[in-house]
């Protein structure tokens, strides 16, 4: 066995004893009503950010928060730990590792079915009446492509491949022979649209676990490896870095039955040295800090080897079930936890993570999208949210809007929290080269202006400024139907 698998083997152990140990954990932090002011003599003992690429506001916020919540504090209990939870995809990383992944197994042919399989995994979770269902092809006509046929044609490619012996489990570099080839083309290019036309037009309980199928056939170490690899080329500057959009064309000569499709990605991934003193700051301080991923658990586990993140307790991630050998299967594993996006994250933590804690949620967390606006916003305990900037029109729009209007106020963490309420930060990026900036715009992969806020997060500030409380707004603007509340869990 090589190094890389002993380190993957290493990793899998240890999160199954972390995410579903049984033995007695530390408690999380009853936090207390009104945070004490640590005494002069604890405060230079506090580990805090000091990173220049840290918003002013960002920074004095969770700095506030050391000092209040951490191990200097003069409340602080050792045995009550608080907390925190932390989205991974475009949060602790820029860009997605799940979706580069992807773009890795396509590049390589790296998967572990037979043409008769891969049928049934691109079909898994799909309702039957769900096939028919159109989505407009990004080939600059909209011309609407059905699901089913997009299936066909790209196991019809992969069987042309597989029998070409071009397909494998680990992946390899592909010769020009075949990927110039029309089926080499094809399914990649099918492939990737079908993971955008399946999360636009069905729920996310179908669309999320969706991709993780494509696992199927492997070990948890294998999926680590592989994973693995493509962090080791898409993390590292001097290998395969690269802050750029990509794309895929199946070819128009190709008889097909869905026709020819172009589907554009992005390439790139890092762990930001920011993010990462952040992690070893809060552990520092006495914080224990959780993953909450929307992305395969393996995925994370490696991503998190491959970047050294500091401080890492335990990961909560997409699960799937296991067969007899030890292999994924095409089906999720729900005896484990929710699904891991949306309202199944805060699941997650009641389940998993907060019973290690007795009872008690997080007091840190840090976002960017809709998949974790229930987790940042619904715990009692919460007393401070770092939101990623990438100008949301979901969800996240609200948690920004608050964010700014709590700077614009000049409120503190303190301030926010002696009213009840949680300290919401915006921090901004450069996408473009893949760095955090001292600043709450950003600038978005691919353009040349900042971004700041949509037109929803303007619109919650009016709202701010007129009078309503945060739990008003965030319970009046969210997408969702079935919100639990502001601090209700």
């Amino acid at each position: 066995m090589n190094l890389k698998k002993k380190t993957c083997t290493a990793l899998y152990a240890a999160a199954l004893v972390l995410t579903i140990s049984t033995a007695p954990a530390l408690a999380a932090s009853a936090l207390p009503a009104q945070p004490p002011m640590a005494s002069a003599s604890r405060l230079h003992q506090v580990n805090e950010l000091q990173s220049a690429n840290w918003d002013p506001t960002v920074r004095t916020d969770i700095n506030d928060f050391f000092r209040y919540y951490g191990k200097r504090s003069s409340t602080y209990d050792a045995n009550q730990r608080p907390y925190a939870v932390f989205d991974f995809d475009n949060t602790t990383s820029i860009m997605d590792v799940e979706e580069q992944l992807m773009i890795w197994q396509l590049d390589h042919l790296a998967f572990a079915v037979t043409p008769a399989q891969l049928q049934k995994v691109l079909e898994s979770g799909i309702a039957k009446e769900n096939m028919s269902l159109t989505y407009g092809a990004d080939d600059g006509d909209g011309r609407p492509v059905r699901i089913d046929d997009a299936i066909h044609d790209a196991v019809t490619a992969y069987t042309s491949l597989y029998k070409k012996g071009a397909v494998s489990l680990a992946g390899r570099e592909q010769p020009a022979s075949i990927t110039s080839s029309p089926d080499y083309q094809e399914f990649t290019a099918k492939m990737r649209w079908l993971y955008d036309a399946i999360g636009e037009t069905m729920d996310n309980s179908v669309s999320y676990p969706w991709v993780t199928y494509w696992f199927t056939g492997m070990t948890p170490t294998q999926v680590c490896d592989l994973a693995y690899r493509c962090d080791s080329y898409y993390g590292n500057p001097q290998k395969g870095q690269t802050w750029t959009k990509g794309k895929y064309e199946s070819p128009a000569s190709l008889s097909s039955r869905a026709g020819a499709v172009t589907v554009s990605y992005k390439n790139g991934i890092t762990v930001t040295p920011e993010i990462k003193e952040l992690y070893g700051a809060l552990a520092k301080n006495g914080i224990d800090n959780w993953i909450d991923s929307a992305s395969q658990i393996d995925v994370i586990r490696a991503a998190v080897k491959y970047f050294a993140i500091p401080g890492v307790k335990g990961i909560v991630a997409m699960t799937n079930q296991l067969d007899s050998s030890g292999r994924y299967i095409n089906a999720y594993d729900y005896n484990a936890h929710a699904q891991t996006q949306g309202v199944g994250k805060a699941l997650t933590i009641n389940k998993v993570i907060a019973p290690k804690y007795d009872g008690h949620g997080p007091s840190f967390c840090a976002m960017d999208s809709q998949g974790d606006f229930n987790f940042c916003t619904e715990f009692k305990d919460t007393k401070e949210v770092l939101i990623l900037n990438r100008q949301r029109k979901d969800d996240a729009a609200i948690c920004a809007a608050i964010a700014v209007w709590q700077k614009s106020q000049g409120q503190t963490l303190r301030e926010a929290n002696l009213l009840g309420n949680t300290k919401f930060s915006l921090q901004g990026r450069n996408e473009n080269i893949g760095q955090l900036w001292s600043d709450d715009h950003t600038l978005l992969l691919g353009k040349k202006d900042k971004a700041f806020l949509s037109k929803k997060s303007e619109a919650v500030i009016a709202q701010l400024n007129q009078g309503q409380t945060i739990a008003q707004v965030l319970q009046a603007n969210t997408k969702l139907k079935d919100y639990q509340g502001y601090k209700t869990r």
